[in-house]
């Protein structure tokens, strides 16, 4: 199968740092593959592999330092993997998380003068709720000196809650590019309730607006319940309900028993509790194929005391599909002139990325009077929604953000406007095959 071939080279009058090549141009080699109009590539349409296939050219390169795919996902179980190898030598394997495009970075070491290049796709899964593929756009063979390429940018998931109703009115939500919303789930009196999103379309619609859904089970007032077996059977109606009626179906994540830390100084209750989330997460995936399951880890201790031991939780970090976190902190609680929130972020996001797990800040605030709410976020806003600290968080393995409505992010004015603009900044957006319900779910 021959593809319209297309290679562009860059700076014609000066020697020739930069190759560019459309993935609709290369040829497939073996499996099954096609290219698709899509404005949002680079080139206008893209390379689908919906099999386990490889895709082949050769072309004239540079001296190379960098090889980049631009390259998304259809996510099913996990993501998919893409296979480079140049000259025939395997040159980088990457899980291609993003749902939509984004680019994977390899360091590189070759010779100018003729290259092959293949781009393979090599875990394709299908079930009956969702389809793994690999999506390409582009491959760029990049001489130019380190300085001078651009770094792709930070992307992140934002959500808010902590109920979808009033996440659903709020400004930042329409104006800062939110595209996840957040319920709690707080014990069994809410059981009632939560069950009624089984019936309207109301998850249905945001599912096929292209928004995920996050529920965060906290259950700190309740830690009986919390190991006791109504939990298991009533953790299986919240999720029903949450994956909604059709027909549309998406993303669920579901952080189960946030802040666990705080549930009982008992010395056995952690074991009962890990062996509950361990049945939870198991009946929660039973229940909704759409959905993922983290345990919920409180942040406060992160920051001031370096690494906590997680030692006793790494066989439910394995079993879990993300990792969690809390971030909350009064508004005046500052270290080092900085609110004591953003060296918590960081360092917690650093140590549950090593698990080699996507990281979800599963609810961020800051409390006290409104305007020290105000005054406090504006500060922490300039200080962590830049790119080189966005740079460190994703490169860390933050995937989502989620922000639990307050003053802070909520009363109109300048701060409210400011800060909805650097969140949209750094926007990721879910790709519209998450309509269909046969689509997979982005971790």
């Amino acid at each position: 199968m021959l593809l319209g071939y297309g290679l562009f080279l860059h700076g014609s009058r000066t020697p020739l740092t930069t190759v560019d090549l459309e993935a609709e141009s290369m040829r497939v080699t073996s499996g099954a593959a096609g290219t698709y109009r899509d404005p949002s590539a680079s080139g206008g349409r893209a390379l689908q592999m919906w099999t386990d296939a490889t895709a082949s050219t050769e072309l004239t390169a540079p001296a190379g330092t960098r090889l980049v795919v631009r390259a998304r996902g259809d996510q099913c179980s996990g993501a998919p993997v893409m296979r480079v190898q140049v000259d025939g030598r395997t040159v980088e394997t990457i899980q291609v998380q993003a749902s939509s495009w984004a680019d994977y970075a390899i360091a590189g070491s070759w010779g100018a003068g003729a290259h092959a290049l293949s781009l393979s796709f090599s875990n394709d899964l299908i079930t009956d709720a969702c389809d793994r593929n690999l999506h390409i756009d582009r491959a760029v063979f990049d001489g130019s000196s380190p300085a001078s390429q651009p770094q792709p940018q930070p992307r992140l998931l934002w959500g808010l809650g902590p109920g979808i109703g009033d996440a659903v009115e709020a400004p930042v939500y329409r104006d800062a590019g939110v595209n996840m919303v957040t319920t709690w789930y707080n014990g069994p009196s809410d059981l009632e309730w939560i069950s009624g999103y089984a019936r309207p379309s109301t998850i249905s619609d945001l599912y096929g607006a292209g928004k995920a859904v996050e529920l965060v089970v906290w259950l700190a007032d309740h830690p009986e319940y919390a190991v006791g077996d109504q939990f298991q059977r009533d953790i299986r109606v919240v999720t029903s309900a949450l994956k909604g009626s059709g027909p549309h179906y998406g993303p669920l994540y579901v952080v189960l028993f946030t802040e666990l830390e705080t549930y009982s100084s008992d010395p056995g209750y952690p074991r009962r509790l890990k062996a509950a989330y361990l049945n939870a997460a198991a009946a929660i995936r039973a229940e909704y194929s759409g959905a993922r399951v983290a345990l919920g880890f409180g942040g406060y201790t992160w920051g001031s005391s370096g690494d906590r031991d997680l030692s006793f939780w790494s066989d439910a970090i394995a079993a879990s599909d993300f990792t969690a976190v809390q971030q909350m902190h009064a508004c005046d609680n500052e270290h080092d002139g900085q609110s004591a929130l953003v060296a918590q972020i960081r360092s917690s996001v650093r140590q549950l990325g090593s698990y080699g797990k996507p990281v979800m800040i599963s609810h961020f605030k800051l409390w006290g009077n409104p305007a020290c709410q105000v005054r406090a976020f504006d500060k922490f806003a300039k200080a962590m929604f830049t790119d080189s600290s966005m740079g460190e968080l994703t490169s860390n393995g933050l995937f989502a953000w989620n922000f639990m409505l307050d003053h802070y992010i909520d009363d109109p004015g300048p701060v409210r406007e400011a800060s909805a603009a650097l969140i949209g900044r750094y926007s990721a957006s879910l790709p519209p095959s998450l309509h269909n319900p046969t689509a997979g779910v982005p971790l």
